[in-house]
């Protein structure tokens, strides 16, 4: 499997620890743990997210439905077979064996056109994850959020693993407070822990926020905290969608410090690897001819297709010196 990617597993290295995360070249994968789907519906990824990892990726598109106390990560009906649990798990061991990474993980809450029919849903029938026994077989008897922190807690308890977020037990309270992802966070203050992106509703305090989110939109945060997104991804075709990419990237060139800029190379009409196919090899092109500069996030398809793609998003980075050369 190697042979399929480059080897990026500690890129961030050769980044200085007082370099701005916000100003960073982020390679990115679009719902990161998407690597089965019949007939390729609902397939964004072919390696798993033990690859991506090595493989340099440090942005992760995780979507999950809340279903019995359990958070499954799901593409709509789609249950690729891992839980919140099975995420942090591999998250943590690359982290305690690369402590000079960090990845920024974006977490967002996925429905299902068929959640309404509850324990009888073929989504959840075909699910082989185990759930949490409720009183109400089905049904959740907490919110997301609180889901969220009571399997962080379960798997991680107090390690500091996150730099932006602070599990407690259930039912617990805590003072404890974590910084904010802002212009002035370092790459030194997070390495070795995962920033939370936050796109479901929550608390103010629970990671940076992402939950203003149009769908199918190019769009900017209104107020703080600053984001620019592209993610216009229902078949606009393959000159556009390309057009919107380097748009993007070009405005996040421009940008200020204190702006987080994630541009989305996905698109699909019947599945997304037709759009991959047009959009990478060109993408790769342009980065390649392209001076390092600051293009924020990159989430990306099939990203080791062509392979130099995710070495020519981290060589963005002005300090790394990354040739794309295996083991970095």
């Amino acid at each position: 499997m190697m042979d399929k990617f480059i080897t990026h597993t500690c890129w961030m290295r050769y980044v200085p620890d007082d370099a701005s995360v916000m100003t960073l070249s982020i390679p990115g994968t679009h719902n990161s743990c998407c690597v089965h789907g019949l007939l390729g519906l609902g397939r964004a990824q072919e390696l798993d997210l033990p690859d991506q990892l090595n493989a340099g990726i440090r942005f992760l598109d995780i979507r999950f439905t809340h279903y019995q106390d359990n958070l499954c990560v799901h593409h709509d009906v789609i249950c690729t077979e891992k839980s919140y649990v099975d995420v942090l798990t591999i998250c943590f061991n690359f982290l305690r064996q690369y402590p000079s990474e960090t990845i920024l993980m974006s977490v967002d809450e996925e429905s299902r056109f068929d959640e309404a029919l509850g324990k009888f849903a073929p989504s959840q029938i075909i699910c082989k994850l185990p759930m949490t026994d409720t009183a109400s077989p089905g049904k959740n008897t907490r919110s997301f959020e609180d889901t969220f922190n009571a399997k962080t807690w379960e798997c991680i308890e107090d390690i500091p693993l996150f730099y932006n977020f602070v599990a407690v037990p259930p039912g617990g309270n805590s003072t404890v407070t974590s910084p904010a992802l802002t212009s002035e966070t370092t790459l030194g203050d997070v390495r070795g822990k995962i920033i939370l992106l936050r796109r479901f509703e929550g608390s103010q305090d629970v990671g940076f926020n992402l939950s203003y989110w149009p769908e199918n939109q190019c769009f900017r945060s209104a107020e703080p905290p600053f984001y620019d997104v592209e993610d216009r991804y229902r078949n606009p075709g393959d000159d556009d969608k390309f057009d919107y990419v380097v748009e993007h990237i070009e405005k996040a060139r421009r940008g200020g410090p204190d702006e987080l800029y994630i541009t989305f190379s996905s698109a699909v009409g019947l599945t997304a690897r037709g759009y991959s196919k047009k959009i990478n090899p060109r993408l790769n092109d342009y980065l390649a001819e392209s001076p390092p500069e600051r293009i924020g996030i990159i989430v990306m398809d099939y990203f080791e297709e062509p392979r130099e793609l995710v070495s020519n998003v981290i060589k963005a980075n002005v300090t790394t010196g990354v040739t794309g050369t295996p083991g970095r």
